[in-house]
């Protein structure tokens, strides 16, 4: 028979008589997205995910299931054509029910693979679990210690009991491989241990804290130079310099900065930007620029008198750089803070007869960690509520705080109550040290860089790359969002390093883009059952400390970490909510590829279900498109009882028939039918997921 001779794209190609548009795009080499099609089966045109537009034709085609015709002319990828496919695959996902992602790892703002360290704990495999949490993650040791656990805040446990500790499990694993890996950096490309081909490329990083320290880390990984500049003796920024010893080690953070600069990082401490040298020289000796200066700025207290008073900052940098100051008398902090606290507890521990924390709002707007707040109490710290500062005066050697009595308003901009003074109630009391533990503030006056942009909270910057006004510098951390969390100072190091290499090969800088997540939200009993079902119901494991009289009069570390039993108990009692074929899910990878907005077509969604019988797959058949490509599998292989479509209408499923479950439906072609799944339906157990290794 005579070849069929058409056009695809403007492309001449000839075929045999029977072949399908998407074969005949295919052997152009053109690529038409499919879903529900698999190599060797019959088609089923499910998805339409591989439509077409054909020149003279109404409406739009499914390539897979539409033979070329002679002089057919095919157009793949119209506005038209990726329009239609975007609808598809949003009616798709709207009805999606499953996560994409673990619920605590959307919630942690670096996008640390949470589901799968735990899931290497509970397995008793350390090395894979200390290899996801040190890869991709600067510092992961430091920050196990720091870390405020927002990703706790959204882990499912919470609707049971406690949330997982997902912060000491961090920990645990990132303490696990300093202690058995060798001193060098894993590359996205290669091994641990090899380093990248160098490119010519190098780049200046002003700040050596957490964010100038990710940036470097991601940007020696892709091959370029750095140098980092730090106004500061040694590197670390705030981890080192606001953060007390006995919550974070030096052996620990000197270790973790130890592998950053064996890996080829250049560090230049003790020079300061606008002091010792100027962004333009930086612009002029180096091919990009990442400024991560931080906000090293303290306020005051607001009050007459408030220059007799030391800024948090500047105590604990003392204790830092040493020599630490020795306290007799009673040591006032001001501020309601993580650092109020810090300065507080370590004030305890240089021998202050008295600590008193002043706050003028209560307990309840503290915007510390509660945590904090427990333990410097537990430590001896008094903490009184509903009192701000009015006045301070030095006199006879003393300092005379006078304060007044707070209530509280309306809300103010920030959300919280607007604390009022309350007239006539004004007191005096005496210290020996007051601290101003106000807030931080970048200090962008000292940049001397008059053509850089600014921002009401520090510099300017384009949130999606983290690029500044001028072209090849950037900028993160705190010295973009004021003082924040080292979390995310790491995170913004990791969107700069990505951002500055797309500038630095001339390609267009767009940053990291995300992928499409699909949530399910709340959970009714009935779905959260699902999950808790094969997990031990158990207390959240307590982190042991170091004993009170020891807390007290040293800086040595109050957590002391979790055993390998306790981590390994703890880690058991995650409910593995993220899907184990969230990576290499193909309807994911669309949905992330044509903008999908999974909340377009957003309605009642069906219920999760979990089917994990089968020795090798676990079936979802909430997130089943109705391909049936499992059927098809199941049929290949002769199963005797195999898999087919039940219902009808909306309520249509893949399934066993007559009730039974996956084992007995596919046990020959489980595996195969679960490699064929174009979505998380079918996954193979053990892919990652903390779920993979039930059943």
């Amino acid at each position: 028979m005579n070849p069929v001779t058409l056009s695809i794209d403007g492309h001449p190609t000839s075929v045999p008589p029977g072949t399908t548009i998407l074969g005949a795009a295919r052997k152009l080499g053109i690529n038409i997205p499919t879903l529900c099609y698999v190599e060797g089966f019959e088609h089923s045109a499910s998805c339409f995910l591989c439509a077409v537009k054909l020149e003279g034709r109404p409406n739009l085609w499914p390539s897979c299931a539409t033979p070329v015709a002679e002089g057919m002319k095919v157009i793949t990828a119209s506005d038209e054509v990726r329009a239609a496919r975007k609808t598809s695959l949003e009616l798709l996902v709207s009805d999606h029910a499953g996560d994409c992602v673990g619920p605590c790892r959307t919630g942690c703002p670096a996008g640390l693979d949470i589901p799968g360290f735990i899931s290497g704990i509970a397995a008793g495999d350390q090395p894979r679990a200390a290899g996801i949490v040190t890869d991709d993650l600067t510092l992961p040791a430091s920050l196990g210690r720091v870390c405020p656990r927002l990703c706790e805040q959204r882990c499912r446990q919470c609707d049971v009991t406690e949330a997982l500790s997902i912060r000491n499990l961090h920990r645990f694993a990132a303490d696990a491989g300093r202690s058995v890996s060798p001193v060098l950096m894993p590359t996205a490309a290669q091994g641990a241990g090899e380093a990248p081909a160098r490119r010519s490329k190098r780049v200046a990083i002003v700040g050596a804290g957490p964010a100038g320290l990710a940036a470097a880390h991601h940007l020696l990984r892709r091959g370029h130079g750095v140098a980092l500049f730090d106004a500061h003796p040694k590197a670390g920024g705030m981890l080192r310099y606001g953060i007390p010893a006995y919550r974070l080690p030096r052996a620990v953070l000197d270790a973790e900065i130890s592998v950053i600069r064996q890996f080829g990082a250049e560090f230049r401490l003790g020079k300061k930007l606008g002091r010792d040298f100027t962004l333009d020289e930086l612009r002029r000796d180096f091919d990009g620029v990442f400024l991560a200066i931080g906000a090293q700025g303290s306020k005051g207290l607001g009050c007459p008198g408030e220059e007799y008073a030391t800024p948090a900052l500047d105590f604990l940098e003392r204790l830092a750089d040493g020599p630490a100051p020795a306290l007799s008398g009673e040591v006032i902090i001001v501020g309601g803070g993580n650092t109020a606290m810090d300065a507080a507890r370590s004030a305890v521990r240089l021998g202050a007869r008295s600590v008193r924390v002043l706050y003028r709002r209560t307990r309840k707007e503290m915007p510390c960690l509660m945590e904090e707040v427990e333990e410097a109490e537990a430590e001896g710290v008094s903490i009184e509520f509903l009192v701000a500062p009015v006045r301070l005066e030095r006199k006879d050697g003393k300092l005379r705080l006078t304060c007044q009595r707070m209530q509280l308003g309306a809300p103010d901009e920030s959300g919280r109550a607007r604390p009022m003074a309350v007239p006539g109630s004004e007191f005096t009391t005496e210290a020996a040290l007051v601290i101003a533990a106000i807030g931080q503030n970048v200090e962008a006056d000292t940049l001397n860089a008059p053509a850089l942009s600014l921002s009401k909270w520090g510099i300017a910057v384009d949130a999606r790359t983290l690029a500044t006004n001028l072209p090849g510098v950037f900028a993160g951390g705190d010295a973009v969002t004021g003082p924040d969390l080292a979390v995310r100072a790491v995170a913004a190091g990791k969107l700069a390093a990505a951002s500055l290499d797309q500038y630095l090969a001339g390609q267009k800088v767009i940053g990291t883009p995300q992928a499409v997540n699909v949530v399910m939200g709340k959970l009714s009993e009935e779905e959260l059952a699902v999950f808790l079902r094969g997990i031990e119901q158990a207390p959240r494991a307590q982190m042991p400390q170091l004993a009170m009289d020891k807390r007290r009069t040293t800086f040595e570390e109050v957590e002391l970490g979790f055993s390998p039993a306790a981590a390994a108990r703890e880690s058991r009692r995650c409910l593995g909510c993220g899907c184990g074929k969230a990576i290499p899910c193909r309807l994911r990878q669309f949905a992330t590829e044509y903008g999908v907005d999974p909340q377009r077509f957003a309605g009642e969604r069906r219920h999760f279900a979990r089917d994990t019988s089968h020795p090798d797959v676990i079936y979802e058949p909430g997130k089943c498109i109705i391909c049936g490509a499992c059927i098809k599998v199941a049929a290949e292989a002769g199963e005797e009882l195999g898999l087919s479509f039940v219902g009808r209408g909306f309520q249509v499923a893949v399934a066993a028939p007559f009730g039974r479950n996956m084992a007995e439906a596919v046990p020959k072609s489980g595996r195969r039918a679960a490699e064929v799944c174009p979505t998380g339906a079918l996954m193979l157990k053990g892919t990652g997921c903390a779920g993979c290794r039930l059943g």
